[in-house]
């Protein structure tokens, strides 16, 4: 199933939920529950991932990026009718586009660890 978005020409074009392996999600959109998909590319480009890393390799980089991939979902979903019923799947770009908000982990910036001297 494709969806496409009014806004930019690279937010237009068509995307394919069963085109490339992707962890699913939902989220609240008015009165919906929206079936949502974030993309293995997204993922390793989002956490720095190699590429073709082990699903639980994604898994893990979903759980730490979670509040940013939400917040990309809903970026998506606030330019498409309230009647819109999903899915949808987001991609690096999706991620790159939401605008930073204190507290929420930044697009491709891991947390530096402490070190102790």
């Amino acid at each position: 199933m494709s969806q496409t978005l009014p806004t930019t020409a690279a937010m237009r074009a068509p995307v394919d939920v069963a085109a490339a392996p992707a962890i699913c999600f939902q989220v609240r959109h008015h009165t919906h529950k929206i079936a949502c998909a974030v993309s293995a590319e997204a993922l390793e480009d989002a956490s720095g991932l190699p590429p073709e890393s082990s699903e639980q390799m994604h898994r893990r980089s979903f759980d730490r990026f979670r509040t940013l991939i939400e917040a990309a979902a809903q970026y998506r979903l606030s330019a498409l009718p309230p009647s819109f019923c999903g899915p949808i799947t987001l991609t690096a770009q999706d991620l790159r586009r939401v605008p930073h908000v204190v507290g929420m982990p930044s697009y491709a910036q891991l947390p530096r660890r402490e070190t102790r001297s």
